[in-house]
Parts: C-alpha cells; structure tokens; sequence
C-alpha cells in the first residue's frame, strides 16, 4: 500500500512540475519546438549519457532546422535557441541581455570579466578597454616573437616525418605568450611554471565537462564527485603560484611609489622609453587599483586567472586548428607561405602590430579558420529585463543560446559551398554584399571577447614562424573531422602533422 502511495505521490509530483512548466513558458507556446529525443512527463533528458560528439551534432542539427527563434527543453528548463544572424544581433547588442546564465558560474573566479555578473561586469569592462589597446598589444610582440622561437626550436627537435599532435605545441606557446603577457616574463623562467600550466588545462577541462552534465549542476552532487576533488586541487596548486606573483608584483609596485620611481605611462610619445616596454597587464592592474577604478586583490588574481584560461584556448586552439588546415590544402600553405616570405623572409625584419597588416592574404585564411572552427562555438546571454523578439514578448530571466559554427554554415548567406573550405570567402567582393552578422568568431555586443585582437596578433606571428621553418602535411582529410560540444571547439581526433623542414 506504501508503495503504491508513493508511486502516485511521485505521479502528481511530475503533472504539478509540467503543470509549473507549462505556465511559466507559456510566452512561447507558438515558437517551434526542436525535435525532443527522449523524454519522460514532457521532460527532456536525451542529451543525458551522450557523448560530446552526439551532443555536438545534434545541436547543430537542430539549429540547422530552425531557422529564427525556438524552443529547446534541457530537462526542465526551455532555452531560446536563436538562429537568424539578425536576431542573433540584437540579442547580443541589446543593452538588457548582458547577464550569463548561471552555468557560467561553473568556471568560478566569478571576479574576474568573463563570468562575473553584470553589476561588476560593466565597471570592468569600461576599466579594462583600454588595456588592449593597439600600443599595448604591439608591446607585446618581442614576447609573442621570444614563445614563437622556442616552439620552433622544440618542433625542430622532432625527427623528419614523425607525426606530432600540433595542439601539444601550439597550447604551450599559447600558455608561455599569455603568461608573460599577464603575469610578466619572469613567470615564464619560475620554478612550477609547468604545472600551473598543465593544472589551468586540467581546471578548464573540469569547467567544460560540468557544463554539459545536467547530473553536475548542483553542487551537493558535483562535491561528491571525483572530479570536484581533483578540480580543487588544481585550483589551490595554481592560485598559490599565481598569488605569489600578485603578492611580488604588488610589493614592487608599493616600492617604486614610495621611491617615486614608479615610471609614469605615456600614451603620446612613440619615442619614450616607456612607450615601447611590454604593458604587463598584471602591472596596468595595479596601477589602475592607484589611478582610476579600484580593483581589489580578489579582482586583480580573477582577471590575471581570466586571461590565462581564455588566452589558451583562444590563440592556442586557433593555430593548432589552422595548421592542420594548411596541411589539408596545400595550394592554400603555399599562398600563406609565399605571403609571409615577401614580407617577413627572416628574423631580421621586425614584426609589428602595424606590419602584421601587410599579411592580407594570410588574415583571409585565418578568418576562414575561424568560420569553420569558431574558437568558443556556443555562448549564452540572460535577460534582465522583458524584451520583444520575433513579436513575442520574452520575460526576464530567459535564456538564450547561440550556436557560431552553424552560423557559419548557412547555405542562404555562405553559398552552397559554405561547409567547403576557402579563404576566397572573405575577398573583398564577397563580404560587400553578405549579411554583416553572418560572422561571428568572437562573438559581438558590449560582451564580445576583449582579446580578440590580442588573438589575431599572436595567431600570425606563431604562423610566421611555423612556417618559415617547416611544411606541414597530414594524412587527416577535412570530411574525417567531427567536433565536441562544449565551452571550445574541440575535434575529436589529434592535429596529426608531419613537420618537414623548409630548407634555408
């Protein structure tokens, strides 16, 4: 009899939660409704048990199929999937849809820029513009050229012919320019700089698998988990190097005030001393929490630790991504190569934010890499207050997904051959009359990714050197690649190359 009573408890319980769900999503009732796969009292759990290969497809399938605005249930909870580029837009560039859903919470270091919530976001923001400016990421340069001379010399340790996993390479030089950019070069040289290293890949990697497990959202279940233990281990061993740093950076700093020795930036004059020494962005930090807008010392360790995790996966992901696209194409390698002979043929020519433009050929292939492999392909936005979209009426608190990678597949704007790869794309000619929200590689709106141009820098100066040095081949064949959902798009294979040495 218990039994029984419990089975019917149980019973009610589902119609109660569908009747709950049914009224508070009732604004949506006449968008379409992807294709459910599984599902129990009207409650999605198909993506549950998947593999991140099933997940990845089967969003982008249901992207591809609806075109504007519709429903996606994720267990109890309905997403907005928003597919149009112009809708895209305005949800992205509408001053009331700034926040980020509380998955994002996942990443923690919820101080920092990229998951803090709005309130703290917006005084960020407006404070850390100026830091990524084009004199500050030129001063980057001598470091970008110092990481990219020790990845060739390490790819030049590898025997002729011998197959490498490119990312292994890309992601260490990717970690070694974003370190000695945040945190200064004399991060690079520390004792533990390996394993912070590895333990921010490893923290990212927890991130990312969180977020796609529904069973994993509540953290009195995640705590349960071995991989709540590991995740906080690596947490604790990378914030004590990272914090060692802070405290050093700060104390020095506190010396060079008392001693007026502390050297006064000058934006106007290329000819200073100053003008032309890396802008650290741990020091500008600093110095900001002096000059302008306070950033205190949780701020300061949130933001250094923001930079690092998403400077990897931008740059590193980006020419890991790119290369193996130069050994599937070699017609196109042969274009980027004879490009960047013409204007960079040795170590002699000075590479500069400014000469960097003359690589035009070269941007076009790398804006097509990143069509095809948007680095962050899904993002989410949350609105603070109602908005109208589509003609309905969307009340606040709803959350909107995006999806980049089928964005830039869409036959109607890219043509029939928008899943072929070619850097043609983007002549000129071709972009003139393409809807201008049909790419999106990082993202859009007063939330789009403040590094962009840090990315794109540091993605053609590690290409100058790769490949002035070696020819990339591999026996991958661009149908053979298949992605992973998840925060970065990762494939699911290895970037197999084979390195052949360019004769001098």
């Amino acid at each position: 009899m218990f039994f029984l009573l419990l089975l019917l408890s149980l019973f009610l319980g589902a119609l109660l939660i569908r009747e709950y769900l049914r009224r508070k999503y009732a604004f949506a009732k006449d968008l379409p409704v992807a294709e459910r796969t599984k599902e129990i009292f009207g409650i999605e759990y198909g993506l549950v048990g998947m593999t991140d290969e099933q997940r990845f497809d089967i969003v982008n399938k249901v992207f591809r199929d609806n075109d504007r605005l519709f429903q996606i249930w994720v267990g109890p909870v309905v997403l907005l999937g928003v597919s149009h580029p112009d809708l895209i837009q305005k949800v992205l560039a509408h001053t009331d849809c700034l926040q980020k859903p509380f998955f994002y919470d996942f990443v923690g270091f919820e101080h920092g820029i990229f998951s803090a919530k709005y309130d703290l976001w917006k005084g960020q923001r407006k404070a850390l513009n100026p830091t990524f400016n084009l004199r500050i990421l030129n001063s980057f340069v001598p470091i970008f050229v110092t990481c990219c001379r020790k990845l060739v010399d390490e790819m030049h340790q590898v025997k002729e012919g011998e197959t490498i996993d490119m990312f292994k390479y890309t992601s260490k030089c990717a970690l070694e320019m974003i370190c000695g950019t945040t945190l200064g070069s004399d991060a690079l040289n520390r004792d533990g700089k390996d394993a912070f290293l590895s333990h921010l890949e490893e923290i990212f990697g927890y991130i990312s698998r969180r977020m796609l497990g529904m069973h994993l959202h509540l953290d009195v279940i995640y705590k349960l988990t071995p991989s709540y233990r590991k995740e906080m281990h690596a947490r604790k061993e990378s914030v004590i190097f990272a914090s060692k740093i802070v405290q050093e950076k700060k104390e020095a700093f506190r010396l060079a005030q008392q001693t007026k020795t502390t050297p006064v930036s000058n934006d106007s004059d290329p000819e200073a001393e100053d003008y032309k020494k890396p802008q650290i962005f741990i020091d500008q930090l600093l110095s900001m929490s002096d000059n302008s807008r306070a950033f205190t010392d949780e701020e300061i360790l949130h933001n250094v630790f923001v930079m690092l995790v998403a400077g990897n996966d931008t740059s590193g992901l980006a020419v890991a991504h790119a290369s193996l696209f130069l050994a599937m194409y070699q017609n196109i390698q042969e274009k980027v190569y004879t490009e960047i002979i013409e204007h960079f043929p040795t170590e002699d020519v000075p590479v500069t934010a400014e000469s960097l433009k003359l690589l035009v050929y070269t941007e076009m292939f790398i804006k097509e890499v990143l069509r095809h492999c948007p680095v962050a392909p899904n993002i989410a936005r949350q609105n603070m207050k109602p908005i109208e979209l589509d003609g309905i009426n969307i009340p606040a608190g709803n959350v909107f997904i995006f999806t980049f990678w089928t964005l830039h597949r869409r036959k109607d704007i890219w043509g029939p051959n928008a899943y072929e790869f070619d850097p043609d794309n983007f002549l000129p000619e071709r972009c003139r009359d393409r809807n201008p929200n049909a790419y999106m590689p990082f993202s859009t709106g007063a939330r789009n990714c403040l590094g962009a141009r840090y990315a794109m820098i540091s993605v053609k100066v590690m290409l100058i050197y790769i490949l002035r040095n070696f020819r990339l081949h591999t026996e991958i064949r661009h149908e053979d690649i298949k992605y992973k959902f998840g925060m970065t798009l990762k494939m699911n294979i290895h970037h197999s190359i084979q390195l052949e040495k360019r004769k001098s």
